[in-house]
């Protein structure tokens, strides 16, 4: 099963995030999958990896989380993934903080798993907060319109790091997670 390593949202923050997926939930967007209901803490992914040593991993994201300060967030526009799985997310202000950490993070992957998916390396990386999986084509302009009724940006801090294992898009269990400084 793959591993994502992430950032995590500081409370404040994911209180705001769920209300945005309480007024999706409400809306009944037909057989849209929203981030909660596959398990999901709300998160920005750094890097996914198909094997990894779990062990070596973990102890290299408590090495980067010690020398890493938590990071302000603006989440401040909303996009999609256009496809058949298509992804609607928000996505943060991308400044050097920010890319200095997928830096760090992509850099040591190499010391826990030669399979990093390719998605996420530098120059490819589009860095996101996914909300809702699977929209239909006809509830993407009402999912739009019931966001564009909130307001933005949505400010918060990135304070932990962590690592999920997932099978389908489904989180199977938080394998670790540390606190940033």
């Amino acid at each position: 099963m793959p591993f994502a390593l992430e950032l995590f949202f500081d409370p404040r923050c994911e209180t705001r995030l769920r209300r945005l997926l309480s007024g999706l939930r409400q809306a009944q967007l037909g057989g849209t999958v929203l981030i909660e209901d596959v398990k999901a803490r709300f998160h920005i992914t750094l890097a996914i990896c198909d094997d990894v040593n779990e062990e070596k991993m973990c102890e290299v994201l408590a090495e980067i989380a010690e020398e890493t300060p938590s990071l302000p967030v603006i989440l401040s526009s909303l996009g999609l993934f256009p496809s058949a799985e298509t992804v609607m997310f928000l996505a943060p202000v991308v400044d050097q903080e920010l890319l200095d950490v997928h830096r760090v993070v992509t850099e040591r992957v190499a010391e826990f798993s030669d399979t990093p998916w390719k998605l996420y390396r530098p120059g490819r990386w589009v860095p996101h907060c996914s909300l809702a999986l699977r929209l239909p084509r006809d509830g993407v302009q009402k999912a739009l319109d019931l966001l564009m009724e909130s307001t933005f940006p949505i400010t918060g801090e990135l304070i932990d790091i962590g690592v999920s294992e997932f099978e389908a898009g489904v989180v199977k269990r938080y394998v670790c997670s540390y606190p940033l400084q």
